[in-house]
């Protein structure tokens, strides 16, 4: 009886931890990825970012990061195809802390991010993010790593 329970409760532990470690359905290689910001409040639209970056299983958080930023990304899951990430960028016009979530599939993606932007000594905004990616090949010796 005892090593029945210790098999059930190793079992709801694997069952439990699997879909956690499950890879989304990504290409790894380069990627070009095009984000749009959106500041509400705003009066203009700000133009798309369009950069190439390396994704692999293991990062596949898209940068979202400006000239002068350094980010971290703090936390990671998968569930299925989605990935959502905790995202934490700091420079010279402060911080941008965000939230954001994409849904891969194979050779393209797209999700949103929803960021706070903090600049110092200034009021902070939220700033809205829409992002599309596309596998175009193997990564590139200039490709940003993308980072975890």
């Amino acid at each position: 009886m005892r090593i029945t329970r210790q098999f059930g409760v190793l079992a709801l532990g694997i069952a439990v931890v699997a879909p956690v470690c499950a890879n989304p359905n990504i290409e790894e290689g380069n990627w070009e990825i095009t984000v749009k910001m959106e500041i509400p409040g705003m009066p203009m639209a700000m133009p798309p970012i369009t950069r190439s970056q390396c994704v692999t299983q293991k990062n596949a958080v898209p940068d979202t990061s400006q000239p002068g930023q350094t980010c971290v990304v703090k936390e990671q899951k998968v569930s299925g195809e989605t990935v959502t990430w905790r995202t934490e960028c700091k420079g010279r016009e402060g911080t941008v802390d965000g939230e954001g979530r994409i849904k891969y599939a194979g050779k393209s993606y797209s999700g949103t991010m929803l960021a706070k932007m903090s600049p110092p000594g200034g009021e902070a905004m939220t700033v809205n993010y829409q992002m599309q990616g596309r596998h175009t090949g193997p990564c590139k010796a200039d490709s940003k790593k993308a980072t975890k």
